[in-house]
């Protein structure tokens, strides 16, 4: 009897918002069967089109960019902060293969990848491309390829060790390129899905070679498809296409740092600055992904607009920016609002973490909700990448020009392009963007603890212990490498063995 391979949408199960035009997305479960016809015109392509959209949305901002860097040392939860990723910061006993964040993430990308699978196979079948729509399903299918390496890179960051050219054998996240409801795969390893991962890129290369990048782009570019390249050559250890890529997007001159309090301002509070590479849709009805815990705003009877930030920024980071530097005068703030932690009103004490504050165009009323337009790719972090990679192919006077052309146009106090200089620079630079443990990861570091400011000690404003302001983490620390969910573990033995320190499951 023939085995007949069946594909489904799933995705609204788990997207939070849709496609710019409602119009474009399915209304209902779209089954594919090999060989059969799903997509008959254009309109059917662009509503395939909406929803690997929709779902590629639904995997950027809020949990996706919070837990790195509350995992690391960068914040101390606030006193009252509801353990709201507790588990995460305190990576304690808590923190195993049943945490729910954890669960999350690792669903929600398998979910995503298998609706790029559909796309991707379908259009292999030219009973699914409509007359007159050749180009369309090709730039699609590029899309829907970007979008299944970069699942696939983050997951293989996450629930596997860092890549290392001399170590084949260490295992990574299960590769499915097909949907088989009857399937229980085993995990690939980590080199395995990275040579996916190259060649998902090389086919939305040669499909979106032809769609010049744009300054904010909601669809992908090809100066997208190249900065997720100059990620991808960074973490396999091929420096010199690293910096070759990352140079690429530089070179378009389509994206500029800022280099003004205002600009910096306009870039992250109101999504309508110049260095977004990529920005993702966002409106009122369709709000994207919150990242409110690092303000928690609402409104009082006495003081007006407050903060109740779940999280408040360490010492080590709020120390590392110079005088002079705009992203701490547009990033932090200690006076504009009045800060509550478990009744108590502060002013000027200490300082909160306001880079992700909100878009007033995606909140209504005076209170704003932590939501703004997502940008996955960043012109800031093409010149760390660049120079990162010039600086362990040794061309120091290279990484350091490199390197000073961010910190000149952010006002910070130039420096040598030492490695060290660029780790402090990705620090200060993507705060809050979700990069803070992939970045020590890949460089085999840990951290030392996480000393509060003085201010927040001294207002009682933090969680203290040994698994909170203390909490270090050796550069072997079973944390930096996630646990494979226990539920699908038990849905799937072929996914043992599990990750060390966290049992057999």
């Amino acid at each position: 009897m023939k085995n007949t391979i069946k594909y489904l949408f799933v995705a609204a199960a788990i997207a939070t918002f849709s496609a710019c035009n409602l119009n474009l997305l399915p209304t209902n479960a779209i089954v594919y069967e090999p060989g059969g016809q799903v997509i008959a015109t254009g309109e059917d392509l662009l509503q395939f089109e909406a929803r690997i959209m929709s779902d590629y949305r639904a995997v950027h901002g809020g949990m996706y960019n919070i837990l790195e860097d509350v995992m690391t040392d960068g914040f101390n939860a606030a006193a009252g902060f509801g353990n709201n990723y507790g588990s995460i910061h305190r990576t304690d006993d808590s923190f195993s293969s049943s945490d729910s964040y954890i669960d999350t993430y690792w669903a929600n990308h398998y979910i995503v990848i298998k609706d790029y699978n559909v796309l991707i196979n379908a259009l292999n079948d030219e009973i699914n491309i409509p007359d007159g729509a050749v180009d369309l399903a090709r730039t699609v299918q590029g899309e829907a390829y970007m979008m299944r390496a970069e699942a696939y890179m983050n997951l293989v960051r996450h629930f596997g060790p860092q890549y290392k050219k001399n170590d084949a054998q260490s295992l990574g996240v299960p590769l499915v390129l097909e949907f088989d409801l009857y399937a229980r795969p085993a995990r690939n390893t980590v080199h395995q899905v990275y040579e996916q991962i190259k060649k998902d890129l090389d086919s939305a290369a040669v499909r979106l070679a032809d769609v010049a990048g744009i300054l904010q782009a909601d669809y992908p570019t090809i100066d997208c498809v190249n900065a997720l390249y100059a990620r991808y050559f960074l973490d396999t250890e091929d420096y010199t296409n690293a910096a070759l890529y990352a140079g690429k997007v530089i070179d378009t001159k389509k994206y500029t740092l800022s280099n003004t309090a205002d600009k910096l301002k306009d870039e992250f509070r109101n999504d309508a600055g110049t260095e977004a590479i990529m920005q993702l849709y966002g409106s009122l009805q369709e709000v994207p992904n919150s990242t409110n815990v690092y303000t928690s705003m609402f409104s009082s009877q006495d003081h007006g607009v407050c903060y109740r930030s779940l999280f408040l920024p360490a010492k080590k980071l709020v120390d590392s920016y110079g005088a002079s530097d705009i992203r701490k005068a547009v990033w932090f703030s200690s006076t504009d609002y009045y800060s509550e932690v478990n009744g108590s009103y502060y002013r000027g004490d200490f300082q909160t973490f306001v880079k992700y504050q909100g878009n007033s165009a995606l909140y209504s009323g005076d209170v704003p909700n932590g939501v703004q337009m997502c940008k996955p790719f960043m012109i800031s972090e093409m010149y760390l990448i660049k120079a990162e990679a010039e600086c362990l192919l040794d061309e120091m006077p290279k990484a350091k020009t490199t390197i000073n052309q961010l910190q000149t146009a952010r006002g910070a106090t130039k420096t040598s392009g030492r490695l060290s200089d660029i780790q402090n620079e990705w620090f200060r630079e993507t705060v809050g963007e979700g990069m803070r443990w992939t970045c020590l990861k890949r460089w085999g570091l840990g951290f030392e603890g996480r000393e509060p400011q003085a201010g927040t000690l001294n207002k009682n404003a933090i969680m203290l212990g040994e698994y909170y302001e203390a909490r270090k983490m050796s550069a072997d620390d079973r944390a930096f490498v996630w646990p494979v969910p226990a539920d699908e573990i038990r849905l799937n033995v072929n996914l043992k063995p599990q990750n060390p320190g966290y049992g057999s499951d």
